[in-house]
Order: structure tokens, then sequence, then C-alpha cells
């Protein structure tokens, strides 16, 4: 929701993301590389999350979620989007929320039930995701075409902003965010019906 209200054109977050794809462009750097990039430093902010370097590890976060935001934007600028970098860029995806919300909760094991049930949320919007993706015949840049939902990378980072800082309100925050991924599997669900029935 907020990354389609962030990056409308004419924005000044798109402006930015769009400026930097250029440079990254122009210094010759491979989508692939940025898809890359993007899932390292998520993968190390997980690892910091879980060491209690909180802010280091929203920094590092906000990285790769901007690498994320451009891998895409720079393949569309020289001879466009691959299969296996959609593909690469979606499994990327993945593993960095795996690795934070890991890095979240093994070393506290107050959270580790909220973030079984999370991840089971994460299950089953990942499911309705793909399944529906698969099946519609929609022409798309994206290599799986799907509609925005509720949840997307931006609420991502706002969550992991909220569990880092406000740790009080962790387990709070994790299961919000669980329902809030009900509800965009939900929305994906009804547009798939809608899509394809």
């Amino acid at each position: 929701m907020l990354d389609t209200w962030l990056t409308r054109p004419g924005s000044a977050s798109e402006a930015l993301l769009d400026a930097l794809a250029h440079r990254l462009r122009d210094a010759g750097v491979r989508p692939d590389a940025i898809t890359v990039a993007a899932l390292a430093s998520g993968v190390l902010a997980g690892v910091l999350v879980g060491m209690d370097r909180g802010w280091l590890a929203l920094a590092v976060l906000a990285v790769s979620g901007v690498l994320d935001a451009v891998d895409g934007r720079v393949a569309r600028l020289g001879s466009g989007p691959t299969p296996w970098g959609g593909v690469l860029d979606l499994v990327s995806d993945r593993i960095v929320e795996a690795s934070f919300l890991l890095g979240v909760a093994v070393p506290r094991p107050w959270l580790q039930v909220p973030a079984l049930v999370l991840a089971a949320t994460w299950y089953v919007n990942l499911c309705v995701f793909l399944a529906v993706g698969a099946a519609s015949r929609e022409r798309s840049v994206k290599v799986i075409p799907y509609p925005p939902g509720i949840l997307e990378r931006t609420e991502g980072l706002v969550f992991a902003v909220i569990v880092v800082l406000l740790p009080r309100l962790a387990r709070t925050a994790i299961y919000a965010y669980a329902v809030l991924g009900v509800v965009t599997a939900a929305q994906r669900f009804a547009y798939g019906r809608r899509a394809l029935g």
C-alpha cells in the first residue's frame, strides 16, 4: 500500500529511485548484482538484529530495501527484465524477510510464537501470490504479475522499526502484521477470483 503511494509517478521518492537507477546503470552495475547486494545486506540486517544492534540493523535493512527497489528499474533501463532476474528478486526478498524474522525471534523466546504465526501467514500469502500469478495470463514487467495489497516492502520496514525501537510493542506489532498479511492474501485471492473467473 505504501509502496504504491510512495512511488506514484511524479513523487519525490520515485524521482530519487529513478535517479539512483540511472547512476547505477551508468556505472555499469548489473541488475542481478544489485539484487544480490540487497540480499546480502538484508541477511546482515537479520544477523545484526539478532545481536541487539537495532539501529545498525535498521540502517542496513533500509539499504537492502532501496537496492530491492532499484534492481528492476536498472533492468528496465537496460535490455529489460529477465525471468531469471524476477526469480532471483522474488527468492531474495523471501530470504531477507525470513532472516530478519529469525533475527528478531531466535534470541527472544517471548517472540517465538508470534513469529511462527507471522511466518504461517507469510506462507499462505505467498501461496496465493504465486498461484494467482502463475494462473494469470496478464503480461507484466514483473516475472509474476500481482496486484498491490496492504502489505508491501515499506510496511515491512515500518514493522521492523516498531519491533526494534519499541520492543514492548513487538508482540502486538507481529500479530498485527500477521493480521494484515491475512488481509493481503484475501485481497489477492479476491483479485484472482475476479481476474481468472
